[in-house]
């Protein structure tokens, strides 16, 4: 059996998308603008934000499938951004198709009280509201979460 015959489960796809992370930033990133400084600071979402705003007027534009690729790289981005300065990680839920945020990467933190983030909620949301420090400000306030669950 070849590798393209391989049937991969959700769990299987989910691993496949983890392990193409760095490569898919990689290009993502060396796309941008320089001026978006991607340096996965949490003031690099705002950055990435203006961006975002910038380009996708309205949330049926950012959800067009010929923008599924930007999306997926413009969540990951997000969440690397969790990932990278609160200690997060990547996980999905699969098992409960009720669950707000089934089969949608999102950031956890194994700590009591501190729900996961869902990067691609945040980025679909920063469209919708339209603020510029959306992104920046959902951080910021998860990191206060964290800091005062680890002091």
């Amino acid at each position: 059996m070849g590798a393209d015959e391989l049937e991969l489960d959700d769990h299987g796809k989910f691993q496949v998308w983890l392990m193409e992370m760095g490569d898919i930033l990689e290009r993502f990133i060396d796309h941008m603008p320089p001026e978006t400084g991607l340096d996965y600071t949490p003031e690099s979402l705002l950055r990435l934000e203006e961006w975002i705003l910038g380009h996708y007027p309205s949330v049926d534009d950012l959800l067009k499938e010929s923008n599924k690729e930007t999306l997926d790289a413009l969540v990951r981005y997000t969440g690397q951004v969790y990932r990278k300065n609160l200690k997060g990680k990547w996980t999905i839920h699969l098992d409960d198709p009720g669950y707000a945020f089934f089969g949608l990467p999102m950031i956890s933190f194994n700590i009591p009280r501190i729900d996961p983030v869902a990067p691609h909620s945040e980025v679909v949301a920063s469209v919708d509201r339209r603020r510029g420090d959306y992104i920046y400000t959902v951080f910021k306030a998860t990191e206060r979460l964290v800091k005062e669950a680890n002091a």
